[in-house]
């Protein structure tokens, strides 16, 4: 028997814990569709989690019965991890009234956090460890940009911490490349199992289930991580939110993105949104890592919906003028865009 907030609850199992964690757009997102399409019958309690003031995944997740709750106040293993537990605690109270069972919890974390501390939520905090029980750490990698971001830290620990390590886009390499990125990660994890895949196309008794979370396998990585509370992230790595009402001009958004692949992919890291596009009634959503860009029109939009365009770009020292010069472009503002060579010159 727990009392959490002046309530009384029997508690009628531990409710097991999926943390889904990997490089910033490495498939963890698409990941996510493919898990909630295959647990439709179930209760599912999602947590999202996005660096950047503003969310996108949320809008990219199907919507089913799960409950999909979004952090986007900072990483979540950083400056909200109170947040998630406030969540999680207020989760708990909400299907006890409603007299539901909840069947399990995933956490989708931003393309930067850092595992451990997240881990940690789970088992220093009473009421966390009471209710809670971390079925497995699973890290999704990309296999064409990996070998790009293995010297940034949280890219490495998402490895180290993982029990599971699933091999995205190998459709993209060779069959050399996979065996030489499967020889490095094992050198970083000899102990996770490593599954390759496409479109982060995995079957579902891979990965919920699968119990692999073994606390003394992470403490041979990190012995202080029970205690450790330091994190931090590289100030090189920013993000830009773009924002606003008014209808894009399609063929000025393909003039810009154009530019934005071929002259900035190296240091855009991950970029998605939804755009609202002028003489059509469809969202446009559109996502990207690095070069590789794919945009398709989504659902049409809802009347009761204000029509409206969100992007966010995550990268390295990104110039958020640049981007709003830009993006301004795209809405219809008049100026050289190609003056003196540079795109972004007025």
């Amino acid at each position: 028997m727990l009392i959490l907030g002046g309530a009384k609850m029997l508690r009628q199992h531990k409710i097991p814990v999926t943390i889904l964690t990997g490089f910033l757009g490495a498939g963890k997102t698409t990941l996510l569709n493919r898990l909630l399409r295959d647990v439709r019958n179930q209760h599912a309690g999602v947590i999202i989690n996005e660096f950047g003031e503003t969310g996108i995944d949320a809008e990219l997740v199907i919507k089913t019965q799960e409950e999909i709750i979004e952090i986007n106040k900072g990483c979540i293993c950083c400056n909200v991890r109170g947040d998630l537990i406030q969540i999680l605690k207020d989760l708990i109270v909400k299907v006890n009234k409603r007299d539901i069972q909840l069947d399990r919890i995933i956490i989708e974390t931003t393309g930067l956090a850092n595992p451990g501390p997240v881990i940690q939520t789970f088992l220093m905090d009473e009421v966390m460890s009471f209710w809670f029980d971390i079925d497995s750490v699973c890290t999704v990698v990309d296999a064409k940009h990996l070998p790009l971001h293995l010297d940034q830290e949280e890219a490495q620990e998402q490895i180290a911490f993982a029990d599971l390590i699933v091999m995205n886009k190998t459709d993209l390499v060779s069959s050399q490349e996979i065996e030489d990125l499967k020889f490095r990660l094992k050198q970083m994890n000899a102990t996770a199992e490593i599954i390759s895949t496409t479109n982060s196309e995995i079957p579902l008794n891979k990965l919920l289930g699968i119990a692999s979370f073994q606390l003394s396998e992470k403490l041979k990585i990190r012995p202080n991580m029970l205690t450790d509370n330091h994190h931090h992230h590289d100030d090189k790595i920013n993000s830009v939110v773009l924002k606003a009402d008014r209808a894009l001009l399609m063929d000025r958004v393909n003039e810009w993105f154009s530019y934005l692949v071929q002259i900035k992919g190296e240091s855009l890291y991950r970029y998605k949104g939804i755009l609202n596009v002028k003489d059509t009634d469809y969202r446009v959503v559109f996502q990207g890592v690095h070069m590789l860009f794919a945009g398709t029109e989504d659902r049409k939009w809802k009347n009761d919906e204000t029509r409206k365009s969100e992007l966010v770009f995550i990268g390295s020292k990104l110039n958020k003028e640049d981007f709003n010069k830009g993006f301004r472009y795209c809405m219809g503002e008049d100026f050289n865009l190609r003056k003196e060579g540079n795109f972004f010159n007025v």
